[in-house]
């Protein structure tokens, strides 16, 4: 409303002054003289007051289009500083949302063309050097990565990770190992270099390298606890089974040796991983070398019991399995209601042929839980005792169970 006033108000002033100039000048032309260095110029005053009024316009004119032809110029072929860093940061605006948008050729040829004429030409050559490894044109790539060397020598390590970035993209695993490790020499604590590291290393599957890197990761808390915790276990459940696949064509007395040399590379905190611990004394069962993982397990069970180990004691054959016995049962005492502990007392027991033992451990173990496996050794031992029918209920329940699991 205000607005509306105050436009009429102007519209009013705009006519009444229109109107009181023609009317005065109608009755009363004025008169102007100018006179210099013997030259004399006569005028009447409107004349000379539009006179002044249409030089003024038209310079304003003349200036408007200076500039605008100057600006043009510019845009086209850049005559200055000035005009060549407007015109890169346009190149290089567009080239960055097109990068982010997924449009690599396009993305890689303004980035490039504002690398060539800008003031941060390793930005933009490093930027389109990542769309050149999106697009596969690791040429490209490489030689985006040539120029943002030539523009800015000292920044090696941000060439050098889009590098090793474009050759992990292509799964050059190798070649990005290389980069890296020549990375790591010239910066050991670098978080990222330790990082695309880590990931190199699990493609290649060089898990002996990894369990090297290990410390440094946790040193650095590269990785929360939780993800560390995780790759320590997937590390050595890889070495471990190496060790066991290794060991199995060596000759029998150097069977254990590449799980024992895995176990001596632990620390003395990773020795009481439970995990760890497992993954050994299964590795030693599984290679059949029954008398050492039998007195290693023994060792560990009083301050690192755990539900798998004793699943794995309780199937090992030695020769002296009173001793085994011994263990087992003292264990029981301070674990009367574990289920799994009384099955590997099931399974010794009816080695040793204690049959009356063996069957109510079994029985203890089923009714605190129901197993495939306990219905199983309660078949096997009734069979034995030549109680068919009742080892027939239990393998049909046993059988009955597994394909519930299943």
């Amino acid at each position: 409303m205000r607005k509306i006033i105050l436009k009429s108000l102007l519209l009013l002033l705009l006519i009444a002054g229109c109107f009181l100039t023609v009317r005065y000048f109608f009755l009363d032309n004025g008169y102007v003289l100018v006179a210099y260095n013997g030259y004399t110029l006569e005028s009447s005053l409107w004349a000379t007051i539009l006179a002044l009024a249409l030089i003024l316009v038209a310079v304003k004119f003349t200036a408007s289009l200076v500039k605008g032809i100057s600006s043009s110029a510019g845009a086209i072929v850049p005559m200055t500083a000035k005009a060549r860093r407007r015109r890169s940061q346009r190149l290089s605006n567009k080239g960055l949302i097109e990068f982010a948008n997924g449009h690599w050729k396009a993305a890689q040829r303004h980035l490039s063309l504002a690398g060539k004429s800008g003031s941060f030409p390793l930005l933009n050559y490093l930027v389109a050097a990542r769309a050149a490894s999106a697009n596969n044109d690791m040429e490209a790539c490489k030689e985006f990565l040539r120029k943002a060397d030539e523009a800015a020598p000292a920044a090696y390590m941000a060439i050098g990770i889009t590098q090793a970035e474009a050759q992990i993209s292509q799964k050059q695993y190798e070649q990005a190992l290389a980069t890296l490790k020549s990375l790591h020499k010239k910066s050991p604590k670098h978080p990222y270099l330790l990082k695309l590291l880590k990931q190199t290393y699990v493609h290649l599957g060089d898990w002996h390298a990894l369990a090297k890197l290990l410390p440094t990761l946790h040193k650095h808390k590269v990785f929360s606890i939780k993800v560390l915790e995780e790759l320590e276990q997937n590390i050595y459940r890889e070495l471990f089974d190496q060790a066991r696949n290794k060991g199995r064509n060596l000759p029998e007395s150097e069977k254990t040796k590449p799980a024992d040399e895995v176990w001596q590379s632990l620390t003395k905190a990773q020795r009481r991983n439970t995990d760890l611990v497992y993954r050994y004394a299964r590795c030693l069962f599984q290679l059949n070398a029954q008398e050492q993982a039998e007195a290693f397990i023994r060792r560990q069970l009083p301050s690192l019991y755990s539900t798998l180990l004793i699943r794995v004691y309780g199937r090992i054959e030695c020769t002296d399995s009173s001793r085994q016995l011994l263990a087992a049962e003292k264990l029981l005492a301070e674990r009367p209601n574990d289920a799994e502990l009384l099955l590997a007392l099931g399974r010794i027991c009816a080695r040793r042929q204690l049959w009356g033992k063996a069957k109510e451990y079994l029985e203890t173990s089923l009714k605190l839980h129901h197993s495939v496996e306990t219905y199983n050794e309660l078949g096997m031992l009734l069979a034995q005792l030549g109680e068919h029918e009742l080892s027939s209920g239990y393998f049909q329940r046993g059988l009955a169970m597994a394909a519930e699991n299943i």
